[in-house]
């Protein structure tokens, strides 16, 4: 006991938390900085993430982007996608789904899109959405989702578990959507306290 170097957690380093996820520091590095064991970090990400509540979207009558991202979660031999979609003119994150690109999956992040009354929905040509999104309200010409793809790159940059060539992964889809629930809370959401 004379020898352990880890100091009780104190509350207030929560927002600290948030912000340095947010910021692409790792598990080790946030443990470096704040001085806590990297278990202490890991629980109170998974903690702070139960927490967050995706807000209630109302803009209806917009144009919505939606598009997937390709990461893996142990090796390259599990790979995982992340679907999400964003108000093309806010660019906030409207849903999200973390899994296969399956019929399914991909269901959960049109959805709500569809109940927002769109304009348009643009995606790219994967084939399983026009099964999904109305024909007249589905785009898919080329260079229309540059908003999103933007959006992919600046994720990649934040949440480096998220590039491709790094020694950064999530061992875990659990820690995966945990992590990226907390960067849309802290840059996206826009709430200043968990409700």
């Amino acid at each position: 006991m004379e020898d352990y170097s880890y100091k009780l957690y104190e509350m207030n380093s929560d927002k600290e938390i948030i912000h340095l996820n947010s910021e692409g520091l790792s598990i080790s590095g946030m443990s470096r900085f704040l001085g806590y064991s990297k278990q202490t970090i890991i629980r109170r990400i998974k903690y702070l993430a139960s927490l967050v509540k995706t807000p209630i979207i109302l803009d209806y009558n917009q144009i919505y982007e939606v598009d997937e991202m390709w990461t893996y979660i142990g090796n390259k031999n599990n790979p995982i996608w992340i679907t999400y979609a964003i108000n093309r003119k806010t660019h906030q994150v409207i849903s999200y789904c973390i899994g296969a690109r399956t019929k399914k999956n991909l269901n959960k992040v049109i959805a709500p899109l569809k109940m927002l009354s769109p304009k348009k929905i643009v995606t790219d040509r994967l084939n399983t959405y026009p099964s999904l999104v109305k024909p007249e309200k589905h785009d898919t010409t080329r260079y229309r989702n540059n908003r999103i793809e933007r959006c992919n790159l600046t994720l990649r940059q934040h949440l480096k578990r998220l590039s491709r060539k790094t020694i950064c992964y999530s061992k875990s889809k659990e820690m995966l959507e945990a992590s990226l629930i907390l960067y849309l809370f802290w840059n996206n959401w826009s709430v200043d306290e968990f409700n």
